[in-house]
């Protein structure tokens, strides 16, 4: 998951800068998969003959058409001669393939795959079959569309790029707070804090996403579901954290027949309580010891379980270890226009040991959305790592 960049996308009539108009649109529509590739990356792959685009694909699912044999097919004879626009360096031989036998001239390339196993190896190919390839993102680009394209190609497949880099899934810390910096009430009360409007675009953020973790405070103060609410689209799994097994008998996330429910907890934790979790389909994983790092690391692989991207929707009890454990990446934080107040009201983010300001962790790459009445501000708390 990837996450949405659909907003960073401008209308493409007027070129001033042809190759980035396409490229943009590369990323544009591999885009449209995020959520639906896991294991894989999002790719996108657009065709054009000067400024007119005669044929584009993306890969829409795992195991799907690649997204280069789709824009060829699309192109037909119009291949032939022209260029071939990348979001990512292809991982499979047909892309290649495709691309020779369309007789397309030039591509170019937003991306090396970061996967070790593919890095450079489709570029090599193309070069040897003739082909010119530039690499966008290892050239020396200038101009508001040039950069807008090279960004938008990190940022669609930012969930592999951080995966290549750091070995464990990209993680999304979201949450809605009052603009006085609370998540619910002293009471504990939190329905709702956020807007029509932005719990819509959570939805959208949990299709897109391969797992959804909270703590076992969240199951116990609000009872989640944690799903989509969209019947036949991609659900994510749950991950419930909890150290002590201290969770109810009966809970919305113990209902697994939409959706997969995995209590990671620590060992020999509550074993009968386990027993009866697993009666009702509910999966548990033993850690030893229980943190964040340990479970992203636990779905980290290439396989079936290989998350790409994880959404974090805790609360400020596990946000703060995770934070500290260098587990989070990103920060999307919903700010509602309300003021609660209260002393022991909680906060999105626990205790982290920083006790003067400049101890504070900046977010780059800061972006404000204005959705419904609220205001999204997000930001990354490590750069997306380049290949």
């Amino acid at each position: 998951m990837a996450f949405s960049i659909r907003a960073s996308f401008r209308p493409l009539v007027t070129c001033n800068n042809p190759d980035a108009d396409h490229l943009l649109r590369a990323a544009k529509i591999a885009d449209r998969s995020g959520g639906l590739t896991a294991p894989h990356p999002n790719f996108g792959c657009v065709i054009a003959q000067g400024g007119k685009v005669v044929g584009e694909g993306y890969l829409y699912a795992h195991g799907s058409k690649s997204a280069e044999i789709q824009a060829v097919e699309s192109a037909r004879e119009l291949a032939k001669g022209a260029t071939a626009y990348l979001n990512l360096e292809p991982h499979v031989t047909e892309a290649v393939s495709a691309l020779c036998e369309g007789g397309v001239d030039r591509i170019v390339v937003g991306l090396r795959n970061p996967a070790r196993e593919a890095k450079g190896k489709a570029i090599e190919a193309l070069r040897s079959a003739g082909k010119r390839v530039d690499i966008w993102g290892e050239a020396e680009i200038s101009g508001i569309e040039a950069k807008e394209a090279a960004k938008a190609c990190r940022e669609v497949n930012a969930p592999i790029l951080y995966r290549s880099a750091l070995g464990i899934p990209f993680s999304v810390l979201k949450y809605a707070m009052t603009v006085d910096g609370k998540i619910a009430a002293s009471s504990g009360h939190a329905a709702w804090v956020s807007g029509p409007a932005s719990r819509e675009l959570v939805l959208e953020l949990r299709s897109r996403s391969d797992a959804v973790v909270v703590g076992g405070n969240t199951v116990r103060r609000d009872d989640p579901q944690l799903t989509t609410r969209r019947a036949g689209g991609h659900a994510p799994l749950r991950i419930v954290m909890s150290a002590s097994m201290d969770l109810p008998e009966e809970a919305r996330l113990w209902d697994v027949s939409e959706s997969r429910t995995i209590v990671a907890t620590r060992w020999g934790a509550r074993r009968d309580f386990q027993r009866r979790l697993a009666s009702k389909g509910v999966e548990v994983v033993e850690f030893d010891p229980l943190t964040p790092r340990a479970v992203m690391e636990r779905f980290s692989g290439c396989g079936a379980e290989g998350f790409l991207s994880v959404l974090w929707e805790c609360g400020g009890v596990l946000s703060a270890p995770a934070i500290a454990g260098g587990v989070i990446h990103k920060v999307m934080a919903f700010v509602a226009p309300k003021v609660i107040g209260g002393e022991r009201a909680p906060s999105p983010v626990g205790e982290l040991g920083m006790v003067k300001m400049t101890d504070a962790l900046n977010l780059a790459d800061v972006s404000f959305q204005q959705v419904g009445g609220d205001m999204l501000i997000s930001g990354y708390l490590h750069p997306i790592p380049l290949p």
